[in-house]
């Protein structure tokens, strides 16, 4: 779970598995089809949990022989709390919501391996489930590593100016960079997006000085805040040392993310179809793109399915339908929405 067409996808494997749960006479195929299991208890695995719960759950209503008891919602966290980066108190609140909401939450343990039908944990506990979504941590581009310049755990060191050790014109920000914290010496700062897109601004800065033959200026920034979405609109956060939990969190928690949106037109969409989702409920259809449908393959349909107006082409799987299937255009929508 890291971009926009990985949540696309799954939202549609989701919606699929509870079509053949619907008409699945199998107990057992039935029991794998409706376990999702999410491994990694940060800021991703949590918000990604919550959604998929909520979704799941409001879903129930299109498919009449389907019910909460059949469904199993599962995090996996190598931890003893989950959400770790916001301190024991609001990780401990986190898991307490969630268990409310149906959802298992497994500590200390790990996913080991996989199969079909089959999510295997290091201390033997064997899953039935079809869906594992992967949020336990990323790597750095390999690239990173067959480059000539000295690094940390897969990412380029540089020194407190962010500049790459024995390559003076070198400079190096972002996921893959260890930039060391000069306020915690051995330590680096997290690769967050907060302390990327201020890493560039000193990185620009500290370029133009060395092309003036002034002094470059250190990098050194503390997190401002840290914010998560649980569901069902409830958040929690820790803003400059302080906690909060609950419907203020997340009310505060969807006030940054539209800030940080480019374009006053596009916080304003945005902003519109968040206020539509707290009117209605969520639309439970799947949306698949063409290029990953064998019978869309040739140019002469993909150009017949686009048209002149600008949108794609999708196939719409409405819940319910059985083996009915509709082909319909959509235009893209605003991210976040």
């Amino acid at each position: 779970m890291k971009s926009l067409p990985d949540a696309i996808r799954l939202r549609a494997q989701i919606i699929r598995h509870l079509e053949e749960a619907n008409s699945e006479c199998n107990s057992t195929d039935r029991q794998s089809l409706l376990t999702f299991v999410v491994a990694g208890g940060g800021f991703a695995g949590v918000e990604t949990v919550a959604a998929l719960n909520d979704f799941v759950r409001e879903a129930l209503p299109f498919y009449p022989n389907l019910c909460e008891d059949m469904l199993r919602v599962m995090l996996v966290h190598s931890g003893s709390v989950i959400l770790p980066e916001l301190g024991e108190s609001l990780g401990r609140y986190t898991q307490e919501v969630l268990a409310r909401r149906g959802v298992e939450v497994q500590l200390n343990t790990r996913v080991k391996s996989m199969t079909e039908n089959r999510v295997f944990l290091v201390d033997g506990v064997e899953i039935p489930s079809r869906t594992l979504v992967w949020t336990a941590g990323t790597e750095p581009n390999p690239l990173t590593v067959s480059l000539p310049c000295a690094n940390e755990r897969g990412r380029i060191r540089v020194n407190e100016f962010l500049r790459v050790p024995d390559w003076p014109d070198v400079w190096a920000v972002g996921d893959c960079a260890f930039v060391p914290d000069i306020r915690n010496p051995g330590k680096s700062h997290p690769p967050t997006a907060q302390h990327a897109m201020r890493q560039g601004k000193v990185v620009a800065r500290n370029i133009a000085a060395v092309l003036l033959g002034r002094r470059p200026e250190p990098f050194s920034f503390r997190t401002i805040g840290l914010l998560a979405s649980i569901g069902r609109r409830t958040g929690v956060a820790r803003i400059f040392g302080f906690n909060f939990s609950g419907f203020f969190a997340w009310w505060m928690w969807r006030t940054v993310y539209l800030s940080k949106l480019p374009g006053l037109d596009k916080k304003i969409r945005v902003a519109f179809d968040w206020t539509l989702d707290l009117l209605f409920p969520k639309d439970v259809c799947a949306v698949y793109d063409f290029d990953h449908r064998r019978d869309f393959d040739n140019q002469n349909h993909t150009r017949n399915a686009l048209g002149n107006n600008g949108g794609y082409g999708v196939t719409a799987h409405a819940p319910g339908a059985g083996v009915n299937w509709s082909h319909a255009l959509v235009r893209s929508a605003s991210p976040g929405g």
